[in-house]
Formats: C-alpha cells, structure tokens, sequence
C-alpha cells in the first residue's frame, strides 16, 4: 500500500527506529462526509502507536470556497467525533485533534510566523507551493502569502514523519527548504497509494494523466467534483459498491490505476485489526 518515500526508504527506517518517534497524518475537508479513502489513512498510522491524526479545520476554514466559516469549524468538531468512535471501533492506539486546538500553542503561533516569513522572502519556495494549489486559485494564494502551506508545513515540523497521499510530495519539498532556513531537521514523508475514482474505465485515466499520477484527495470527498464515484462511510450503499467494483478499470498489469485493488487493500488493514471485519460490514 506504501506508494512512496520521501527522501529515502534508508533515512524513513531510520527515523522508525528511534525512541519516541511522532507520526503525524493531517487532513482538510469540505462538508460531504468520510470517504472509505481517509480510512485507510486512519488504518495506516494506526500500525503504529502513539500517532497523531490531525483534522484541519483551520485549514479547512482558509479555503474561501468552502463556505460559511463556522460552519466548517462545526463540521471539524462532528468529523473529530466520527474519526473516534472509528479509533474505538479498530482499537487503533492512535490520538486525533483539531488544528485550531493545536494552534493555541504560543511555540506553534511563533513556528507558524517563523515559516511565514521564510516563505515571503523565498520567491523559489512560493513557486513551490504553487504547485500546491489549482490554477485558478494561484492568485488568492499569493495574496496570503501562502498562508495554507505555510501553516501545513509548519504544523508537520512538529513531528518526525509525515504520512499523506502523493501530491503533498510539493509541500514535502518545500519543507525541506523552509527547514534549512530555519536551521531544524525536516520530517521525513511516506505516500500511500493514490485514491482512483470508483466506476471509471481506462480511458478516464488515459483522459486525466494528472489523476493516473497523483489520483484524487483522498480527505476531500468533492476532489475533483468526483464525488459521485466515491465511498463514503456509512453512507453508500452495499448495491452502489458492487456497482463500483463491477464497472471500474481493473488493470492486468502493475503501475496502472487499481481502484478495486485499493479498495480490497483497505478491507484487509481492516480485518488487521478487526478479525471479524467482512466486506459487507466494513460500511
């Protein structure tokens, strides 16, 4: 299921076998509910004790698009809830928090004001970040100097290692840079697989080589306005999966898109700690 290292397999296992090694998984959201894509994460850092799940309602709240503010505050806080009673449900030895409770650290504001400035004063970093974000939102992003990936990357300089889906490689790499400056050793990254789209054929993939490469976000469930072709906890249906499985791309080779191969990798971390999970009460 580990998609990635960031920088190295050598320098990650290093990292793991230190004493006291903090994990960190963080995620954003909008207000359509749990997709069976943040499970997964939740599974993953579940293997490994002590680690943090990191929900990022403040994050959330900067994106303009996602709505009325406290309104996103309150769904972080029902999302917390949920991601604990699935932490009991897997006895995952794992903790979960909210961003803006982090924040209320003064060693966090100042982290977060320390990383501001380094990258206002790095054109090269901005550049970075750019890749981040969609086109069309470039310009808002210049505007708050980047506050949405400076605070994502001060937040994971808290912690050893980071664990996300590929595409957050560009923020990764920016850490490296932002960390240097500051004279503090950067986190090291791990990347599951990319999240596909439920219910697509090849061609889709052939038709969006970004989403073959990098796949959707798995914690925003509207990614793409794809959220027709996801799963969502509690929510789909037992026909609407075995519609999924029945009409999506299943590859015949290694390295191509494999939906219905993720989705039955994430049913067996499940059963990992859960012997009675099946795939009918899974959701």
């Amino acid at each position: 299921m580990i998609h990635g290292y960031f920088p190295s397999k050598r320098e990650v296992f290093d990292v793991f076998n230190k004493d006291n090694v903090k994990i960190l998984y963080g995620e954003t959201y909008d207000l359509l509910g749990i997709t069976i894509d943040s499970l997964k994460y939740y599974l993953f850092v579940g293997l490994f004790p002590d680690s943090t799940i990191l929900i990022a309602d403040t994050a959330s709240a900067i994106n303009q698009s996602s709505g009325d503010t406290q309104t996103i505050f309150d769904e972080g806080k029902k999302r917390l809830s949920h991601i604990q009673e699935i932490i009991q449900t897997y006895h995952l030895p794992i903790h979960v928090t909210l961003m803006s409770e982090l924040f209320k650290e003064p060693h966090v504001q100042e982290l977060i004001k320390q990383m501001q400035d380094v990258v206002i004063q790095s054109p090269k970093i901005q550049t970075m970040l750019q890749k981040t974000v969609l086109q069309n939102r470039i310009h808002q992003e210049d505007k708050t100097a980047y506050k949405y990936g400076a605070e994502a990357i001060a937040t994971s300089l808290l912690f050893d290692i980071k664990v996300g889906p590929p595409r957050e490689r560009f923020y990764d790499e920016a850490a490296v840079l932002v960390a240097k400056e500051l004279k503090r050793e950067c986190y090291k990254s791990i990347y599951l697989t990319p999240t596909y789209p439920l219910g697509m054929d090849f061609m889709y993939f052939l038709l969006h080589p970004e989403i073959e490469e990098f796949g959707l976000t798995p914690y925003k469930a509207g990614s793409n306005k794809l959220q027709e072709h996801r799963i969502f906890l509690e929510k789909t249906s037992s026909e609407r999966i075995n519609d999924f499985i029945n009409t999506s791309f299943v590859p015949k080779q290694a390295g191509l898109p494999d939906p219905v191969g993720d989705l039955e990798n994430i049913i067996n971390l499940a059963k990992h700690f859960r012997k009675e999970t099946t795939y009918e009460n899974l959701f």
